[in-house]
């Protein structure tokens, strides 16, 4: 067997590439679009976070890890922690609603693994927020593009925010840590080979799913602050004959992990959720909700076909969920529900909705067929054509090629705002919320992030 060297100087490596393109836009300030992207970023996820912070799963791994001091605080909570732990809670909270943020073509959520890393360094090591901010926005480039990179073929089987994310991670952590381009690239190869996330997980009502997440998180922390000490990884990891491109996609080209970083950078092609459910639902959820609107009325509506891309319907095609976390994953009952309720918020998914007579009633009438053109545009765009037909026997349809929170699609600084504060006030108060508020849309100028008011009053 070939040992690699743990000189990089003269590597090609993608983990050397990405790493050198992190480090050389260090050199310059990061264009004002790209910040404003990140601060967005950081408040939804510190949004989701909280909301996040008081629902079992993240309840659970307090309990089970005996959290409650160290340096890094748990948002929502009174906690503190080492910085793995930190990001291994926080990255979990950040999933556990199903409503963080998306990158599209990548199949992909990088704020939950990615933000959690960032600040997890950023606190053990005093940072200023503008220093939280470039974090951030290297490690969603980086997250971002081996996600879009190890593609469809790498989410049959694996979860890329598990896997992908945990890059991302180690990315944001290394550029809090401001590493060199050596151990830059041994961060990155030692996430590569500790991140994990299946499928399978999906299937079923477990916590799984925002662990991979919160997994993620923690291996990236561990990754950047085991190379700042002088830890190796394999720089071929990803790129290798049996590396992780090899492995767990298609053996994909990674010859984009080699293009310069900015002037515009991906955290501003961020996709936004507006629904507490999985993503590849929201483009019929928009559809269903226009019907509404449009006058159909679920007592009147006798057939639905829902199309959209055929990835949603393997992931959330589930025709007749018995679980809330199941309802999260099926178009039928997400249509159903709003038609018949008119939305699609966090009430939806309990288990009085999922026994509404009125919801099974109409999902039992869903049926799902994949639509060539949704296929065609995804995974970069995520489409769904809804068509009802009534006692009348007259056919409406409508088409959404853009699920709302999308870049093309986008949702207002002011409905980011409402988000916040309905998942923020509630457990730190509306006035500890609104002065959190304040301080993360004005990050850049917070000298150190530990100041943050992240703990209930």
């Amino acid at each position: 067997m070939t040992h690699e060297s743990a000189d990089l100087s003269a590597d090609l490596s993608a983990t050397r590439t990405l790493a050198r393109g992190a480090v050389a836009a260090r050199d310059r300030p990061l264009p004002e679009r790209a910040v404003r992207a990140a601060l967005a970023a950081i408040v939804d996820w510190t949004a989701v976070t909280v909301g996040g912070a008081v629902a079992e799963p993240a309840t659970a791994l307090r309990r089970g890890l005996l959290t409650g001091t160290g340096p890094c605080r748990l948002p929502g909570t009174r906690d503190g922690a080492s910085a793995e732990t930190a990001a291994l809670v926080n990255g979990t909270a950040a999933h556990t609603l199903e409503l963080d943020d998306i990158y599209a073509p990548g199949l992909y959520h990088p704020g939950a693994p990615t933000i959690a890393a960032a600040l997890a360094a950023g606190e053990r090591c005093g940072v200023s927020g503008a220093d939280l901010v470039r974090g951030v926005v290297i490690g969603y480039e980086v997250g971002n593009r081996v996600a879009s990179t190890l593609g469809a073929a790498h989410y049959r089987y694996w979860h890329n925010t598990g896997t992908a994310g945990a890059l991302a991670a180690a990315a944001a952590a290394a550029e809090v840590l401001r590493l060199d381009v050596d151990r830059f690239a041994h961060a990155l190869a030692l996430a590569a080979t500790t991140g994990a996330g299946l499928q399978q997980t999906f299937r079923s009502d477990s916590m799984g799913k925002p662990l991979h997440s919160g997994h993620a998180a923690q291996a990236g922390t561990v990754a950047a602050f085991a190379a700042s000490a002088g830890f190796t990884g394999t720089p071929s990891v990803l790129d290798g004959e049996i590396g992780m491109g090899a492995v767990m996609s298609d053996s994909p080209s990674w010859d984009a992990a080699a293009a310069p970083f900015g002037p515009e950078f991906l955290v501003e092609r961020t996709s936004v959720k507006p629904y507490p459910c999985c993503g590849h639902v929201f483009a019929a959820i928009d559809a269903a909700l226009e019907l509404r609107e449009a006058g159909v009325r679920a007592e009147e509506v006798t057939s639905i076909e829902a199309e959209s891309y055929s990835t949603a319907l393997t992931v959330a095609g589930n025709p007749a969920p018995t679980t809330p976390f199941e309802a999260k994953f099926s178009i039928p009952f997400v249509v159903a529900h709003a038609l018949v309720h008119g939305e699609v918020a966090a009430g939806a998914f309990t288990t009085d909705r999922l026994a509404d007579e009125r919801v099974t009633a109409l999902m039992s009438r869903v049926a799902l067929r994949p639509g060539a053109e949704f296929d065609e545009a995804f995974p970069a765009r995520r489409g769904a054509r809804v068509t009802v037909v009534g006692r009348d026997e007259r056919e409406r349809a409508v088409t959404v090629a853009d699920r709302r929170g999308d870049p093309a699609n986008p949702v207002t600084r002011e409905q980011l705002d409402a988000k916040f504060r309905s998942l923020v006030e509630p457990v730190l108060g509306a006035e500890r919320a609104a002065e959190l508020r304040e301080l993360l849309w004005n990050l850049t100028g917070v000298a150190d992030v530990r100041s943050l008011p992240l703990e209930p009053a």
